[in-house]
């Protein structure tokens, strides 16, 4: 294989991981839609990411409140069948990984969809309070599920791409060698060379685990499951720049050699 070939591998697999990565920033940040009502009327539902806001409803307004609660379990429905395809398509994911997230993505699932079912029949309004709660604080779609998804799916890519790196490396230094073999200058070749190396190894380092502290997450965690979720994406960006590093590494190589 020649270095050029490995710079366009590589570099195709650093992208991909890269455009991964730009989701879980999204997750974390965003209450991925804070279900309220019109500010003239009570709300029963609570935010996306926070506990329970202190619910109101008195019957004057219940069939509104209902139907925010009906609303609110609807957007985490799509948003756990988004993530069950994505799942679908990350072909990097360990197979350990895999059959965590599916088990926590079915049991989310089947619990909303209860609760969907459930919250119609409520004719009262602590009926319609203890179903919102639950949506929330039981299940933790956005506040949890979705960002340890998203995350566990980029550490397992980063993890391949960095083996992918690393298995390179040996046949890196051989391109090297039998060009310094030809006579040709390879002083820029091999110092690029020698930061690729070390660019793949901090990746490594930072990403290290990530997936197993991300699947450790469960919905009883929150909040202290927020600053586990990002402390790991910022693990993950970290790895996802010394990589783009490494890229850059790897095109000094492919100029150098000519």
């Amino acid at each position: 294989m020649t270095i050029r070939t490995m710079s366009t591998r590589l570099g195709a697999a650093i992208a991909a991981s890269t455009l991964v990565l730009a989701v879980p920033a999204v997750a974390l940040a965003a209450p991925g839609g804070t279900t309220t009502l019109a500010t003239t009327t009570p709300t029963v539902a609570a935010t996306a990411t926070g506990t329970a806001s202190n619910p109101r409803c008195t019957p004057a307004v219940f069939a509104a409140a209902q139907q925010d609660v009906e609303a609110a379990l609807a957007s985490r429905s799509a948003t756990l069948t988004s993530l069950a395809a994505d799942v679908r398509a990350a072909g990097a994911l360990t197979a350990a990984d895999r059959a965590t997230i599916t088990a926590t993505l079915q049991s989310t699932t089947a619990g909303i969809q209860q609760l969907t079912a459930q919250v119609p029949t409520a004719t009262t309004c602590p009926e319609l309070r203890v179903d919102a709660t639950s949506m929330v604080q039981t299940y933790r779609v956005f506040a949890v599920v979705a960002p340890q998804t998203h995350l566990a799916i980029v550490a397992d890519k980063e993890a391949a791409v960095e083996a992918l790196a690393t298995g390179d490396e040996p046949g890196i230094q051989r391109l090297i060698t039998t060009a310094q073999q030809s006579g040709k200058d390879v002083a820029a070749a091999q110092a690029a060379f020698a930061d690729f190396r070390s660019q793949v190894a901090a990746a490594q380092a930072a990403s290290n685990g990530v997936d197993a502290t991300v699947l450790s997450q469960t919905a009883s965690s929150y909040p202290g499951s927020s600053p586990v979720l990002v402390d790991a994406r910022n693990s993950l960006q970290t790895a996802d720049t010394d990589l783009h590093a490494a890229k850059g590494d790897l095109s000094t190589i492919v100029s150098a050699l000519g």
